[in-house]
């Protein structure tokens, strides 16, 4: 059920950025991105994580250098140094989806290179141990899905491979709220429209 909620949220994001009340713009509204990130996090009560995986994005210009940015991720997570973390036998392959929403104003436009930064909300799920209990002769484990929500801010510079195709490269650093704070590095295509 939280997978159709988000889904239906990306959805209407993006009916909304493409309705007419946004300023229009002459050309390359649009910017659509698919980047390989490599993510390292530090949890509150200790353990270090460290994920790969491949993240789509969507930006929507409203002004000339202003544009909302939405975004879904799907990665292979591992945790270390913790009693909370699963075995990598004991989790699936795609163990970690991350959403993001929010805002971005390019600082540095010419020609072939854009520099931009960007706020955004940060909403990640992993797998892993959500209890454990000692009855003395037997131990019972629970495992499921964990989330935690962040404060993410962004650093991204792009250049034009073509007239609508564009390499990107990005740094993040998520602030933790409740149990990680994080490093993203991205690499990846976008194409504008």
């Amino acid at each position: 059920m939280t997978r159709i909620k988000y889904l239906g949220c990306f959805f209407l994001l993006a009916i909304s950025f493409s309705s007419g009340i946004c300023q229009e713009l002459d050309k390359n509204k649009n910017v659509v991105s698919v980047d390989y990130t490599f993510y390292q996090g530090d949890k509150f009560d200790g353990g270090d994580a460290l994920a790969r995986g491949v993240v789509i994005g969507y930006s929507r210009y409203f002004m000339e250098r202003i544009y909302g940015d939405i975004s879904y991720g799907l990665m292979n997570f591992e945790g270390k140094n913790s009693k909370w973390y699963l075995d990598p036998e004991e989790m699936s392959f795609i163990n970690m989806r991350t959403f993001t929403l929010g805002l971005g104003y390019d600082l540095i436009q010419n020609g072939r290179f854009t520099l931009s930064g960007e706020m955004a909300y940060l909403y990640q799920s992993n797998e892993g141990l959500l209890m454990i209990l000692n009855t003395g002769t037997r131990i019972i484990r629970e495992t499921g899905v964990t989330t935690d929500s962040a404060l993410r801010t962004k650093l991204k510079a792009s250049v034009a491979i073509d007239k609508n195709l564009n390499f990107i490269t990005s740094y993040s650093r998520g602030f933790r709220f409740v149990k990680y704070s994080s490093n993203w590095l991205s690499l990846g295509l976008s194409y504008s429209f």
